[in-house]
C-alpha cells in the first residue's frame, strides 16, 4: 500500500539555495519538473512574496541554474522556466524516479524545501532519508500517512500520541531501574489513566522495535 510522506530538506546544494538566500522573503512552489538522461533537467516554478529583482539577480548567480526565464505574470505571482545545472546540485528528482515515488507538491524558501510524496511502501521512505543522508542533506519527516487516512506518523512509524508517551515516560524515568514513576504517575503526566498510557507505552514500543531493528529482517 502506497504511503504519502510530508518532509523538510535542508542543504546549500539544494536546488535554488543560492536565488533564494539573496530573496529571503520569496517562497517558490514547483509547477512541473521534467527529467531525462537525454536533455537537461527543467524545473518549473510559481515565486511569491518578496523582491523579484533580488530573485532574478539571485539566480544569474545560481549554480544550479543554468537558464532562467519568466514565462507568465499573474498578479503578485510569476511563473519562471529554468534549466539545471544537475553537476552542481543533489538532484533528489532522479531519486524519486529510481524509487518508484511520485512528488506531489514542492515549496521552498530561503529555509529549507518542504515536500509531499507518494511512495510505494515505507521502505523506500527509508531509502530516500538513507540517500538524503548520504549527500548531507537534512531530511526531516513531519508527516507519514495512507491516503484517505488522517492519523500521522513520525519517521519511526509512531503516533504523536505514541511518540509523546514514550519521549515522557523515558523523561520522568519510566523505563529506569529500579523504576521512577508509576503508570498511574504516567498517566497523570499525559492526561489519561494508567491503563491507557501503559496501552500507549506498549504499542510505541511494539511500533519502535518493528520500524526499527527488525526493519533489516523484514
Amino acid at each position: 500500500m502506497s504511503l504519502i510522506a510530508e518532509f523538510s530538506l535542508r542543504s546549500p546544494d539544494l536546488l535554488l539555495s543560492t536565488a533564494l538566500g539573496a530573496a529571503r522573503e520569496m517562497t517558490v512552489e514547483l509547477e512541473h519538473q521534467m527529467a531525462s538522461r537525454s536533455s537537461t533537467p527543467v524545473f518549473v516554478f510559481w515565486a511569491s512574496g518578496g523582491n523579484f529583482d533580488a530573485l532574478e539577480a539571485g539566480l544569474d548567480r545560481d549554480d544550479t541554474i543554468r537558464t532562467s526565464t519568466v514565462i507568465e505574470e499573474l498578479g503578485s505571482k510569476r511563473l519562471y522556466r529554468t534549466r539545471l545545472a544537475v553537476e552542481n546540485l543533489v538532484s533528489i528528482y532522479p531519486e524519486y524516479q529510481r524509487l518508484g515515488a511520485a512528488p506531489l507538491a514542492a515549496t521552498g524558501t530561503h529555509e529549507r524545501w518542504q515536500r509531499r510524496v507518494r511512495f510505494p511502501d515505507r521502505e523506500s521512505v527509508v531509502r530516500m532519508r538513507e540517500f538524503c543522508a548520504d549527500r548531507d542533506v537534512s531530511f526531516s519527516l513531519d508527516r507519514l500517512y495512507t491516503p484517505g487516512e488522517s492519523e500521522l506518523e513520525d519517521e519511526f512509524g509512531l503516533s504523536a500520541e505514541q511518540r509523546e508517551a514514550l519521549v515522557t515516560a523515558e523523561r520522568a524515568g519510566y523505563f529506569g531501574v529500579p523504576r521512577e514513576v508509576s503508570l498511574d504517575e504516567l498517566g497523570d503526566r499525559l492526561g489519561v489513566s494508567g491503563q491507557s498510557a501503559s496501552e500507549r507505552v506498549r504499542r510505541g514500543v511494539s511500533k519502535l522495535v518493528s520500524n526499527t531493528l527488525l526493519s533489516d529482517f523484514s
